[in-house]
């Protein structure tokens, strides 16, 4: 299932890709129709520029991860899970990421540096935020979740918790708040 969608998403952006590619050509074979549909133009005008074209793309992307995201709500926590069985922390998100293609290590610790740090200012969904010393016998890195909501500087995330498996939470929740580390952006997200 997690394919065929995969498939039908990739099949839907080329086809909107060549359907953009086949307008452009024809705008730029022919000048003069360009002059009928816009009769004061002098020059072509694109019907989207690039950073826009690409952040329509990786807004599509967002969305379509976080709408997935979603759907494993209430999954029960299992150390070293990757399935609807059960979850840890990082294979929750590695799987979630895995749905559009985009390889994560499945652990917390080997993730981190997979993105570019963002300043939390800047925090946009689908963001990955790490978690630092929330393991007894660990320090360091320890729990990773997915920024899902950025609504009046409150930052909502979805991660599986040891204590809950597959949930909300917000970051400015006490415990969360403390061992909060920092956040990173994918490159496929990081279109600016």
């Amino acid at each position: 299932m997690k394919l065929f969608f995969g498939f039908l998403f990739s099949l839907t952006f080329l086809f909107c890709m060549s359907a953009f590619a086949q307008d452009e050509l024809a705008m730029l074979s022919n000048p003069d129709s360009i002059s009928e549909i816009h009769p004061d133009s002098t020059k072509i005008t694109r019907p989207a520029d690039s950073l826009s074209l690409r952040t329509f793309v990786r807004d599509s992307l967002i969305n379509e991860l976080i709408t997935y995201s979603k759907t494993f709500l209430g999954v029960p926590y299992r150390y070293g899970g990757k399935s609807r069985a059960g979850f840890d922390c990082s294979g929750y998100v590695s799987t979630m990421f895995s749905h559009l293609g985009v390889t994560l290590s499945p652990s917390s610790y080997g993730m981190a540096g997979s993105g570019r740090v963002v300043p939390d200012s800047t925090l946009q969904p689908g963001d990955i935020l790490f978690f630092v010393n929330t393991q007894r016998r660990r320090v360091g890195i320890g729990h990773v979740g997915m920024v899902v909501e950025v609504k009046d500087g409150q930052v909502v995330f979805l991660h599986s918790a040891c204590n809950g498996g597959v949930r909300y939470d917000y970051l400015s929740s006490a415990y969360y708040k403390s061992h909060y580390y920092r956040a990173e952006r994918i490159p496929l997200f990081d279109v600016e």
